[in-house]
């Protein structure tokens, strides 16, 4: 085989990863604190239909700031950490049986109050929906928006997530 051809192959191998990927916002998140927005992204093999990677991407004004790659596998282990402040992991997605196929039952921790370390959780399904494209699920109804309430108190000022509103 002549170096050229070995050369295309070897390329073609790399690329071909980049080339059958395809990606899905799973959910918008924003929050009453300030006009930061950030979704939630699946990178899936257009193929196969399964989830390659997940990102969170940030924007300020409409315009994307940053772009956080997520370690897929800390999913089922340690959770995905989605926000972060100081010591304090404010909200945390995690999963006891998600697979990357199929989807399955993910847990939206969020820290509710820092000062005590009081924590809330919300329960929704990452599945794929009739369509074929994946999204999140509350009972039988499709999420794709998630607005976080901060849970504020007097002299402290933000302390926590009060609640998660789903749209």
């Amino acid at each position: 085989m002549n170096a050229s051809l070995c050369l295309f192959m070897f390329a073609s191998l790399i690329f071909s990863g980049r080339v059958l990927a395809k990606e899905e916002v799973i959910a918008t998140i924003t929050n009453d604190e300030n006009k930061e927005v950030y979704t939630f992204v699946a990178q899936t093999d257009e193929q196969s239909n399964s989830i390659k990677a997940f990102f969170k991407d940030d924007y300020l004004n409409g315009k994307k700031t940053e772009r956080a790659l997520l370690e897929t596998q800390a999913l089922n282990e340690r959770g995905l950490v989605l926000e972060k402040r100081g010591e304090h992991t404010v909200i945390n997605l995690k999963s006891e049986n998600f697979d990357l196929d199929q989807g399955g039952l993910v847990t939206i921790d969020t820290l509710f109050n820092g000062v005590n370390g009081q924590r809330k959780e919300y329960d929704l399904q990452l599945a794929k929906a009739n369509d074929g494209a994946w999204r999140l699920f509350k009972g039988n109804s499709i999420i794709t928006k998630l607005h976080i309430v901060i849970n504020k108190k007097f002299l402290l000022g933000a302390v926590g997530v009060k609640e998660i509103v789903m749209k």
